[in-house]
């Protein structure tokens, strides 16, 4: 029997607190729906989410409660996936939780709002929902339909010229035909009537959203008319700074993530087309409703699951069948890395470097051995990092079999999948992952490395932790620190960066623990992501040393903006997509302490000979409020917004002494000192939030006695 239900987006919580609301829910909506979520991904693509919008007949969202947002008082990505219904035109049923704003909401059928302690006596919105399914099956239409065309509309440049035909290989490889509409759409005769019948017949549309040439009609009425848009914006070296149009950007999503999802910001090919291709890739993944309740509320339960992240390992000649693994992790919303699929590399000269060096990031990997995988000499190398992590306890390896005798070369018990048809393998390898996943939950909430502070005190829940950016910034700091305590690592836990933990004192109350570590060479993601699993803190602060715009001995970060080098010139080019806001709360705190200086960090990856120089004028025409520079890799402080809008960490900041370009190491050593005493005040008098435990003692030497 055909399944006569609506196809509805359904808009969620993906807090783990909220499950139980979730999921009371679940069965009412699932008899009259079929749901369909946006399941939490690497990478956000907000033309997935309008594509997904089209391609469903309604909008119901259960909205709960926020305390930590005053503005909204609710998810803000609730409110912009709102947003997104509102421009397709959907029919809207909003499930509030008590005192949350309606005006966030305006245009919907508010049910009545429910109270979370007292949900056995909520009265289910059955009318409403009816009204809701009722209205949805007007568009049921427009739901499923076969990949058709895509639509350019790009500036006669020659930076698109040159990229267009790269454009079109991507684009027509995933299956769309191509059109330049280009001229078509920019005629002074063209009407309202004529674009809408022009526009409407595509499934999206690539446009330059600041380009003088593109008329300021063009993105408003694409909004209006509910059709996906790729926003692109060619930055080059010598333009001015350059706000996006109002109507592009979504306060709602800039509330909820810190990156700037609305348009991709390119100078280089190399930028543009990993940035296209992931938004292509996530296109490509269908629609996926729930087949029922029960793949519903496993779904929702997942949410409290363990995110990983896994690592699919895969070669050329079984990408199909990871590409349908890597759906259902998606739906079940695992976070997962795929090279093709699912990856969030740049694509560059250290692109390999940095394949193998995400073998390290993830807790479970998970090869697809075949005679293609033991012929590829990526996929060996990507098992020899495997096995090795694997030996030391950090990483779990789930292998399974594709080809008859090919476990013979594996040196890890896997299971073969040869017997069973294309659904059933990939139902057994998530199935697998799910259950992994869970077992890694149980652990992680379990005590796990135990920090020996004076006084023979053992804290478990450490507050802070201080990465220094490298080895002459950790070798101050760790000078700095006060009777230091070792950590002694763990099989699971082995301690390779160095960690040496503390106390940071209070004038009253208990103190503060904080763990210094060292990063490694890959610019401190390893390093990072070893400290946040082992420990779990509340907060990261990276410590460095930096190259003064404006006069200062340390320099406390209220953003964190990214520069990268052109390979044409050499200038230094800014990357708007790379703006990072730091914890307000510290960077507020920073004002009233001596010879410190609050404002935008510029980092990149190379070291700028001089930040007055012209070809650095670029980045502090992009970011006017730079008042430092650092060599500090963007990818680090990329991995710590992942951490804090998943909820690894709650925030970050960066302090970073101040040293000339050339300054010797002898100099950097007495900027990084004075650097780690800011910390250690920040921490000790004006840590804008409490600690978590009250383990330490009060008196107990450790960082605080250092920056006295």
């Amino acid at each position: 029997m055909l399944d006569e239900r609506p196809a509805a987006y359904f808009s969620h919580s993906y807090d783990v607190l909220d499950r139980r609301v979730t999921d009371f829910f679940l069965e009412v909506l699932s008899e009259r729906f079929a749901l369909a979520v946006d399941p939490r991904s690497a990478t956000l693509s907000t033309m997935h989410l309008e594509l997904m919008m089209r391609r469903t007949a309604c909008f119901v969202a259960v909205v709960t409660r926020r305390e930590n947002q005053p503005q909204y008082r609710c998810s803000p990505f609730a409110v912009h996936e709102y947003g997104m219904a509102v421009l397709a035109n959907r029919p809207r049923l909003v499930i509030p939780e008590i005192n949350i704003p309606a005006r966030h909401f305006i245009g919907a059928d508010l049910a009545r709002p429910f109270n979370r302690n007292r949900l056995a006596a909520y009265r289910m919105p059955l009318a409403a929902l009816d009204e809701l399914a009722a209205r949805a099956r007007e568009h049921a239409d427009e739901v499923d339909r076969p990949l058709g065309a895509a639509a350019l509309v790009l500036p006669p440049t020659p930076e698109y010229r040159a990229a267009e035909p790269e454009l079109r290989r991507l684009i027509s490889q995933a299956g769309w035909q191509v059109d330049d509409i280009s001229a078509a759409l920019l005629r002074d005769e063209v009407d309202a009537a004529g674009a809408a019948t022009l526009l409407d017949r595509y499934d999206f549309v690539l446009l330059d959203v600041l380009d003088p040439r593109t008329p300021s009609w063009v993105l408003p009425f694409l909004q209006a008319r509910g059709v996906p848009t790729v926003r692109l914006v060619c930055h080059r070296p010598d333009d001015a700074v350059r706000q996006l149009p109002r109507l592009a950007v979504s306060h709602a999503l800039q509330a909820s993530s810190a990156v700037n999802r609305h348009a991709i910001w390119w100078s280089e090919m190399d930028v543009l087309l990993p940035e296209l291709g992931r938004e292509i890739g996530r296109l490509q993944m269908p629609r996926l409703p729930f087949v029922g309740l029960p793949e519903a509320r496993r779904y929702v339960w997942s949410l409290g699951r363990d995110q990983g992240p896994v690592f699919l390992s895969s070669a050329q000649g079984d990408n199909d069948f990871a590409q349908l693994i890597a759906q259902e992790l998606d739906l079940r919303n695992v976070e997962h890395f795929h090279y093709l699929f699912n990856s969030d590399l740049p694509r560059g000269k250290a692109w390999e470097h940095r394949l193998l060096a995400k073998v390290g990031e993830c807790r479970i990997f998970v090869p697809l051995v075949s005679r293609h995988y033991l012929d590829s000499a990526w996929c060996r190398k990507e098992m020899e990092i495997a096995l090795e992590l694997s030996g030391r306890g950090r990483m779990r390896i789930l292998p399974y079999f594709l080809d008859h005798h090919a476990g013979a070369s594996v040196p890890v018990q896997g299971a073969s999948v040869v017997h069973l048809d294309a659904a059933a393998r990939v139902r057994r390898v998530v199935d697998d992952v799910d259950r992994a996943l869970t077992d890694l939950t149980d652990r992680r909430h379990r005590p796990r490395i135990g920090i020996t502070v004076a006084g023979g005190r053992t804290a478990l829940d450490v507050d802070v932790v201080v990465l220094a950016t490298g080895p002459t910034e950790y070798a101050a700091a760790a000078r700095t620190l006060r009777h230091p305590a070792p950590v002694v690592g763990t099989a699971e836990h082995p301690n390779h960066f160095d960690w040496l933990g503390g106390t940071v004192a209070r004038q009253q109350g208990s103190g503060y623990q904080l763990v210094l570590c060292r990063a490694g060479t890959d610019g401190g993601r390893e390093a990072l992501r070893a400290a946040v699993e082992a420990f779990g803190p509340e907060h990261v602060v990276l410590l460095g040393t930096a190259s003064a715009v404006v006069p200062a001995d340390v320099v406390v970060a209220d953003r964190i903006c990214g520069f990268h080098r052109l390979s044409i010139d050499s200038s230094f080019v800014p990357s708007p997509h790379r703006d990072y806001p730091t914890d307000p709360g510290v960077a507020a705190s920073a004002e009233g302490l001596p010879s410190v200086v609050r404002g935008t960090l510029a980092v990149g990856d190379e070291v700028v000979p001089a930040p007055d120089a012209a070809a650095f004028a670029p980045v502090l025409n992009a970011w006017p409020d730079t008042v430092a520079v650092a060599v500090l890799s963007v990818d680090t402080v990329e991995q710590l917004e992942d951490f804090r809008t998943y909820g690894r960490i709650s925030h970050f900041s960066a302090v970073v002494g101040v040293a000339p370009p050339d300054a010797d190491a002898a100099a950097r050593a007495v900027a990084a000192e004075r650097a780690f005493t800011a910390v250690s005040r920040l921490v000790s008098a004006h840590w804008p939030r409490p600690p978590r435990t009250d383990a330490a003692d009060e008196g107990a030497s450790g960082v605080a006695s250092a920056a006295d």
